[in-house]
């Protein structure tokens, strides 16, 4: 009989979140994979179309069988709202954890994919002390370290509270994957080497396939040399520094491509505007994944910031893999392993957190040294077949799944 697999996420299709692929990889694999997750309202923060306390709360999505939670939607994503959109939702699961816990069949294997916050990493293990499964934690945020660096939380106090209760739930799981090398001697001070795999991150398969489909809201793109980034627009993404660049290259033949949302859009859109550098700058908005090879194929350079913070440099983006795939020549202005990582590839260039200035004279030399793009696109390409590749982590999965 297949093994059962059980996935807790906060997100889950059709929010666009990695999870989604490791749960179609299992199901191929011949497992019995079931998911976990709550009512879909990210980006928007509203309940997805489609969707209801009602409505389609138990689902089956490419042959994986989902079970979506109650909880209050994160809305405009204030301070507040989200706090209560994270209580609602670990109520949720803790609800029904027990219930599966005690009156449905056993799941051999928890697998749980911790973004933010560290709360959906805590019902697992309560279905643990119940039914003793196999329990794999995948940490792409780093707690409380991210909270600290984003001045979230300053207390010591608090910190220390967070800290000793992370380091608790590690040791409850028998494997934490961790998405970066950089993270390795946090892990290690938390639970024993053996219990840590570092799984990066791969690109989805929209990007190695290369299909364009265009959006059908006809975007217009400018003509001339252009610049874009595609992903969320947060405080983490440093984007006060990006606008900066944009200042300095202003009398540039330079386009700014911006596809994506998050918090920090409405203060770069206001800051642009304020300055008179609307004409540089081209907003897109979220777009389906399907259509991020048509963008990317308007850019001659992608680009990515993380925030000047020990946490960020110890980060790789997924969006770098994206980018490789897709054999795009970057722009990086990332301290630490992702700024390494462009340089060892030889796929585009990169200065450190915060370098403004030394990022806009990247993209201008770029922007004068066009024959290198097609080479630094096809190193790229090279870098993430050798290394990170869907295949290997494919492989890797199934082997920590049933070793």
């Amino acid at each position: 009989m297949a093994q059962r697999v059980l996935i807790y996420t906060n997100h889950f299709y059709p929010e666009n979140f990695k999870v989604n692929e490791v749960s179609e990889m299992l199901s191929n694999d011949g497992l019995e994979v079931t998911v976990i997750t709550g009512l879909p309202n990210y980006p928007d923060g509203k309940i997805a179309k489609g969707y209801g306390y009602f409505k389609n709360t138990t689902d089956v999505v490419k042959g994986v069988k989902v079970k979506r939670l109650w909880l209050i939607p994160r809305g405009a994503g204030s301070k507040l709202r989200l706090v209560i959109n994270y209580l609602s939702y670990f109520a949720s699961c803790i609800i029904y954890t027990l219930y599966i816990g005690l009156f449905k069949k056993k799941y051999d294997v928890i697998f749980v994919h911790h973004t933010s916050p560290i709360l959906i990493a805590i019902s697992p293990i309560i279905y643990k002390w119940l039914r003793k499964p196999k329990m794999i934690l995948w940490d792409l945020d780093m707690w409380p370290d991210t909270l600290v660096a984003l001045d979230i939380i300053k207390s010591k106090k608090v910190i220390l509270f967070l800290e000793t209760l992370v380091k608790w739930i590690y040791k409850q799981y028998d494997k934490v994957l961790i998405g970066s090398n950089s993270f390795a001697s946090k892990a290690k001070e938390r639970v024993a080497d053996y219990k840590i795999d570092y799984f990066p991150n791969w690109a989805e398969d929209v990007f190695t396939q290369k299909n364009q489909v265009q959006p059908n809201n006809n975007p217009q793109f400018p003509e001339g040399f252009s610049v874009m980034y595609a992903g969320n627009i947060g405080e983490a993404q440093d984007f006060g520094n990006v606008f900066n660049a944009i200042k300095i290259l202003k009398n540039e033949a330079i386009n700014w491509l911006i596809v994506g949302d998050g918090r920090w859009l409405k203060q770069l859109k206001e800051k642009v505007s304020q300055s008179g550098l609307s004409d540089k700058v081209t907003y897109y908005g979220n777009n389906p994944l399907q259509t991020m090879p048509y963008f990317f194929s308007k850019a001659d350079v992608m680009f990515f910031s993380l925030q000047d913070k020990e946490i960020f440099s110890k980060t790789v983006p997924a969006k770098l893999q994206a980018y490789m795939a897709s054999a795009k020549p970057i722009v990086g202005m990332i301290s630490g392993e992702g700024n390494q990582i462009i340089k060892e590839a030889n796929c585009g260039l990169s200065v450190n957190s915060g370098d403004y200035i030394g990022f806009a004279d990247a993209i201008l030399e770029m922007k004068t040294n066009k024959q290198l793009l097609l080479q630094y696109g096809q190193n790229g390409e090279a870098y993430y077949n050798k290394n990170y590749s869907k295949p290997s982590r494919k492989k890797q999965l199934s082997s920590i799944i049933k070793g």
